[in-house]
């Protein structure tokens, strides 16, 4: 059984106080020192009758402070990057975890299967179909999967290429939204779409697909009673509006943000079984973004479930220098 390292920060935390406890303290002496020198040689001059000049004492003196105060945002800056460093290896550590389980259940259930089909020779056409059918099934799921992690590798890196195209807003997505319900054997009651949309939009379909399905699985993993899921859609002059609700656990209103960031995943303390790579709402915002639209997570009115809102622009209404730039891409 792996054993995952433990990236502690307090000694760390400690490191960092007891350096910026040292400045302080340096600071501290620095100041009485001036302080008394500053006295005595007032004394002294009184005494004596001698003008001593301590201007140039004043300058050293704040552009010793100056530097000192560097020296502590220095070390500052320093720690909050050591900080998110530690906080992005323990994401990616959780990242090569749950990425190897989700690589190895679908190879692990069509290996079965094979040996199945190679180890029985009595199985049925019927049995047979069913056995190709799974398999099917989950090569497909392993495909999505690696195709996640090299689509956001190609997002990050500014190779993201899609054959956007002028198409019509309502039938494409309730186009999809049908589909993936077919394909996730969802009743009409339990995925309902209301609202149409008048205008175009410049989009990769299959993009466009990806995006749905991921929020159609994150659904399906999160609900712990029957899943329900409402698309609801609307428009404005410049923007296509399309809202994505779910009737599942929902995600704590101080999380809602987080859950667009790479690697990072809910975590459900009643169903700890839940597994995924933390890629799947990073690249559905990176998806939105390259189309010029935007996302955010939202908390229902009513407490239940989650709210995920999309906007991308209209065409041809809306940014012309991204419609141009979308469309000549394909040229």
């Amino acid at each position: 059984m792996r054993r995952f390292r433990r990236y502690s920060l307090a000694k760390y935390i400690v490191i960092f106080i007891l350096v910026q406890l040292a400045w302080l303290a340096v600071l501290g002496l620095w100041i009485a020192r001036y302080v008394v020198s500053h006295v005595t040689f007032k004394e002294i001059g009184q005494r004596y009758a001698v003008q001593i000049g301590s201007g140039a004492d004043v300058a050293m003196l704040v552009i010793g402070l100056v530097l000192i105060a560097a020296g502590i945002a220095g070390m500052s800056v320093m720690f909050r990057y050591l900080n998110l460093h530690f906080r992005q290896t323990r994401l990616y550590d959780n990242f090569m975890a749950s990425i190897t389980h989700e690589l190895k259940t679908p190879l692990a259930s069509i290996r079965l299967n094979i040996d199945t089909l190679n180890r029985y020779q009595d199985v049925t056409p019927e049995q047979s179909r069913g056995f190709l059918a799974q398999m099917h099934q989950e090569a497909g799921r392993l495909e999505r999967l690696i195709g996640a992690v090299l689509e956001v590798d190609r997002l990050e890196n500014g190779y993201a290429h899609y054959k956007c195209k002028i198409l019509e807003a309502d039938r494409i997505i309730k186009s999809l939204f049908e589909k993936l319900g077919e394909q996730y054997g969802l009743s009409s009651e339990q995925a309902q779409i209301s609202g149409a949309l008048k205008s175009q939009i410049v989009i990769d379909p299959n993009a466009l697909r990806v995006v749905f399905e991921n929020l159609f699985e994150n659904s399906i993993k999160y609900s712990s009673d029957a899943l329900r899921i409402n698309i609801y859609l609307d428009e404005n002059e410049k923007q296509i509006l399309v809202a994505f609700r779910d009737y599942g656990i929902g995600v704590p209103r101080n999380h809602l943000k987080k859950i667009f960031k790479k690697f990072y995943q809910v975590r459900v303390s009643h169903n700890p079984s839940v597994k995924g790579t933390g890629l799947g709402l990073y690249l559905v915002k990176g998806i939105v973004v390259y189309h010029g639209g935007r996302i955010c997570a939202a908390q229902p009115d009513d407490g239940h479930g989650l709210v995920i809102r999309i906007e991308l622009p209209a065409y041809p209404q809306g940014n012309k220098r991204l419609f141009r730039r979308l469309l000549e891409e394909q040229e």
